[in-house]
């Protein structure tokens, strides 16, 4: 019983945090929609612009979805740009972690002492980054959305089950956050910290040509195919075309949710154990950097 009132004191100097990071990103939202939006909103229309003209100039448009290539393109854009934030949030959350530096009265202590030394968990400040990244992530996802049914004729009257899209893209963050959790467990392991990160270099190099995002699977050689079989991220894009491009109902598209299931079940437990052991390194080295 004596232990409830520190685990309270505790719960609640953890949520003030929180609620002192939201503010401080809430604040400063009115410069982010009045300076970064309307750059964001270019950087859509440019791209979804290449792809068009891309399409035109080599008389090519795809024969799946009613050969309407840019609704192939948008689908696979808007969707992977949440899974992308998936597999790299977690690993950018421990680097401001760990890399990050807060001064006081002339000394210079990383931000993961600092918020040792306030009471803070480390996992809040994590929680905080990641809920964050993915509520912008959720912004560019309806710019996709809207930009394509408003320019580039984004096909709206097809669309099936909305709350099932939803379901199989949360199931799939789900599934790539295992990936993203195994890729921040290399800050220490690998000491990826002085460079690049291999785990997630590699799946986002490969994302974009064997998990159809830019062109379909079944023009792949089999390797590529295969390489492409093993990623959630070829799972969850194929599932949601299916539903919005083609009205598929659940059993349409229930292969695809099981196997984003199997590896969400997978990949998740494996990142968090790999995770934990990594920062049981950063305690045992004690190292400076």
């Amino acid at each position: 019983m004596a232990r409830t009132p520190r685990l309270l004191e505790a719960a609640k100097v953890n949520l003030r945090h929180l609620a002192t990071f939201y503010y401080e990103e809430i604040s400063n939202i009115a410069v982010w929609w009045v300076w970064n939006i309307p750059f964001q909103l270019l950087q859509v229309v440019f791209t979804l612009l290449l792809f068009k003209y891309y399409a035109l100039a080599f008389g090519g448009s795809s024969s799946l979805y009613g050969g309407n290539f840019m609704a192939f393109i948008i689908s696979g854009l808007m969707v992977n740009a949440l899974l992308d934030s998936a597999l790299t949030v977690y690993y950018e959350a421990i680097g401001a972690l760990y890399l990050g530096r807060v001064g006081l009265g002339g000394v210079h202590l990383s931000r993961r002492d600092y918020l040792q030394l306030a009471g803070v968990s480390p996992l809040t400040f994590v929680f905080a980054r990641v809920s964050w990244r993915f509520l912008m992530e959720a912004v560019m996802f309806a710019l996709y959305l809207v930009i394509g049914v408003a320019f580039f004729n984004f096909p709206v009257s097809t669309w099936g089950d909305p709350a099932l899209a939803a379901g199989i893209i949360l199931l799939g963050v789900i599934a790539c956050s295992g990936l993203g959790l195994i890729s921040a467990s290399m800050y220490w392991i690998a000491g990826s910290y002085r460079g690049v990160e291999p785990i997630s270099w590699f799946v986002r190099l490969a994302v974009p040509l064997v998990a159809g995002v830019y062109v379909p699977t079944e023009v792949l050689p089999h390797e590529l195919r295969l390489l492409g079989s093993m990623l959630p991220q070829t799972y969850v894009i194929g599932a949601v075309r299916e539903v919005m491009l083609r009205g598929a109902k659940l059993p349409e598209v229930a292969p695809s949710l099981a196997v984003l299931a199997f590896q969400a079940a997978v990949l998740v437990p494996l990142g968090l154990l790999l995770l934990r052991f990594s920062l049981s390194l950063a305690r045992k080295r004690a190292t400076m950097y």
